[in-house]
């Protein structure tokens, strides 16, 4: 349990290192939409990793518990990239639809690229 949790740690600081970058980005370009966009959904794709981590543990804990526990993990994080999209829609002003989207996916780019700097770690 603890490798699982320093890699939630670990792509959470990841995380919000991104979000204060994107967040100073827009406050200096002309591209302010963009990047309030971005934050956005970086935001709430960190939210997704947060809700992963808890309900990976949950399972664990009632696998090696032997009782069932129902969850709407999978279902809570499509409603709430769903809400991300709806908030972005009606807020055009300040959220564009495209960087909400490439924020969406900030945390799988870093799932993909951290192990190949984390390789050494395992050798």
């Amino acid at each position: 349990m603890t490798m699982m949790y320093n890699l939630a740690r670990r792509y959470t600081i990841y995380t919000a290192v991104i979000i204060v970058l994107l967040l100073m980005t827009a406050a200096v370009t002309s591209f302010s939409t963009f990047f309030l966009g971005m934050a956005f959904g970086t935001a709430v794709s960190l939210l997704n990793l947060i809700s992963t981590y808890f309900q990976t543990k949950r399972v664990l804990d009632s696998h090696a518990s032997g009782r069932y526990r129902f969850s709407i993990g999978t279902l809570g994080r499509m409603v709430g990239v769903i809400i991300a999209l709806v908030i972005a829609q009606a807020f055009p002003q300040y959220f564009d639809m495209i960087g909400v989207i490439a924020g969406l996916a900030v945390t799988y780019v870093i799932l993909l690229i951290d192990p190949i700097f984390q390789k050494k770690h395992f050798q």
